[in-house]
């Protein structure tokens, strides 16, 4: 994944320490915990967040200047085992919708700051696979290609799943407390 913030952090290291791996568990738990909570929801994300503290006890220096990276990686990948068959069932159900007119970017840095401040209502308006395909596609940037492979699925599930948790995202009002509030089950 391509989480440029929290690469900067490392930039020029080549080896991540002991310590480096428990103080990005630590600096990051609430990020990877949104993460996690957010693809498959808050009861489910601590188990998807790793322990990365014993593997890198067990394999001494050898975790690359990419550790942050690596973390979110994991959370996903751990996120994405428990919700495989999840995945499987929905994907098929994209394939039939209709070509979306224009392809959609990847999320730009306030679509980001959109996505984090609606975090608590867009599951209940994306289902699963639209929410790993907008984190996949949208945050870190993977290509429909790559996203598709990681998933095994089509590229075309994905591709409209995207279009679909692309304009439910950017459909939301920006930045109004007082609707968030008013219309807490947003459905």
């Amino acid at each position: 994944m391509n989480w440029p913030d929290i690469l900067d952090r490392f930039a020029g290291r080549r080896y991540a320490t002991v310590d480096d791996v428990r103080k990005i568990f630590a600096d990051y738990h609430d990020a990877l915990h949104w993460l996690a909570g957010f693809l498959i929801g808050d009861e489910l994300a601590p188990a998807c967040i790793i322990d990365a503290c014993n593997i890198a006890e067990r394999q001494g220096v050898i975790f690359h200047e990419w550790l942050a990276h690596w973390a979110a990686r994991a959370t996903l990948r751990c996120a994405l085992l428990m919700q495989w068959e999840s995945v499987a069932q929905l994907a098929p159900g994209y394939e039939g919708l209709e070509r979306a007119h224009g392809k959609r970017s990847p999320l730009t840095a306030e679509d980001l700051q959109l996505l984090v401040e609606q975090s608590e209502f867009l599951p209940d308006r994306l289902d699963v696979f639209c929410r790993f395909v907008l984190v996949m596609h949208g945050i870190a940037k993977e290509s429909y290609g790559e996203v598709a492979a990681q998933l095994a699925v089509s590229q075309n599930a994905v591709e409209r799943a995207y279009c679909v948790a692309f304009d439910t995202l950017t459909s939301f009002p920006t930045r109004c407390p007082t609707i968030r509030r008013s219309r807490p089950g947003i459905d």
